[in-house]
């Protein structure tokens, strides 16, 4: 006789794992389900269990990882994990917040980040050891501290992997991200069940494109695509932005753009009735490579974009000014830009303004795709 009927998110606590994993269970056949008539997953809890116990062979499609990490060093986890097949990752630097989140959300993986010891983590990892939901989270620990010293601190029924780090030095030069980033990402690949992530190659109409291609464009469009964003709902939000930016800089259009393998798809829109273009019109083709403010003062003049047909013909673009949008990975996915019909160059201030907006639209982007996320969970 079957048990009691249960949700994808009962399955996941009993699981212990995210409701995003247990539903991709659930969608692979793992477990045994079926659809109710308004369309949610429905499953018997004797299943569930039954998965339970073959634990050890279910292995999730990705991965949502929390990093609980001293801020400086939140860019070379998000670029390290970048590689690697990862859903989502979390950055906090606060046992607190991150007890909050566990409370939240169980992720597949909790990364700690142990530069020295200190009064807050023994308590922070002790607890964990009394929180039956979190039994299988995969706890990763990251430090160049002695084992001895690591050992003493975790104590005994804490199950975990640790990665060694080099000792960096105390007054970090320039390359010290970078060097920490290769660190990270050689010793994840090697210590870690996360596997490198899986790139599609570039599509070949890219490999002879009449504009620049960046060395990891095949890396972006995956992360343009996993977004969600392209192609996606209006947003007020997204409008207001380029609201700001065309009032605030006195320009006709503003624009937020998501650029795909062959198009340029607006997201936002002042000024300009089309909702999308070839990608070879882009201008931000361009913004894309770089950080800050791309300013191109003189398209007409210009031979990168005399022949663009949004200059040579209706509506005569003269002035373009981008900066990138990103998302939490660091992945440009497109720009928010301002254009005029006359050329023009902005100020400091200008710059300084265009700057801010973008900033602000890769928060409410990255804003955006964790709440599909948490909304894909919810099914």
């Amino acid at each position: 006789m079957k048990s009691s009927i249960i949700t994808t998110a009962q399955a996941a606590k009993i699981l212990g794992v995210s409701a995003r994993t247990a539903q991709l269970w659930v969608e692979s056949g793992v477990i045994p389900s079926w659809k109710t008539p308004g369309g949610h997953r429905r499953m018997y809890e004797s299943d569930v269990l039954a998965a339970l116990e073959r634990g050890n062979t279910i292995q999730p499609a990705g991965w949502e990882v929390l990093v609980l990490a001293p801020a400086r060093h939140h860019a070379a986890w998000l670029e390290a994990f970048a590689a690697m097949d990862v859903d989502a990752v979390t950055c906090l630097d606060d046992p607190v917040a991150a007890a909050v989140t566990l409370g939240a959300t169980v992720p597949d993986m909790l990364v700690v980040h142990l530069e020295a010891l200190d009064e807050h983590m023994p308590g922070f990892l002790a607890r964990l050891r009394g929180v039956p939901v979190l039994a299988r989270l995969r706890i990763v620990i990251a430090t160049s501290l002695p084992a001895v010293e690591v050992d003493a601190l975790l104590g005994s029924g804490l199950h975990h992997t640790v990665i060694p780090l080099q000792d960096l030095p105390e007054r970090a030069p320039r390359e010290l991200p970078q060097q920490l980033t290769q660190q990270l990402t050689r010793q994840l690949a090697q210590h870690s069940p996360i596997k490198p992530a899986t790139v599609p190659p570039l599509p070949p109409a890219l490999h002879q494109a009449p504009f620049p291609v960046g060395a990891n464009e095949a890396r972006r469009l995956a992360a343009v695509h996993r977004s969600g964003l392209l192609y996606s709902a209006q947003e007020e939000a997204m409008d207001n932005i380029a609201q700001l930016a065309a009032l605030s800089l006195g320009m006709p259009v503003a624009l937020i753009s998501v650029i795909s393998e062959d198009k340029q798809w607006f997201k936002a829109r002042v000024g300009l009735e089309l909702s999308e273009t070839e990608r070879s019109w882009a201008f931000c083709n361009y913004t894309l490579l770089q950080d800050g403010v791309q300013e191109f003062s003189e398209l007409d003049a210009d031979p990168r974009f005399a022949d663009n047909p949004a200059v040579a013909a209706a509506p005569h673009f003269r002035y373009y000014a981008g900066a990138p949008i990103r998302d939490d990975f660091g992945f440009a996915l497109g720009s928010l830009c301002v254009i005029d019909t006359k050329p023009r160059k902005l100020g400091p201030e200008g710059i300084q303004i265009l700057a801010r907006l973008a900033r602000q639209a890769s928060h409410e982007v990255g804003r955006a795709i964790r709440a599909a996320a948490r909304r894909k969970q919810a099914l």
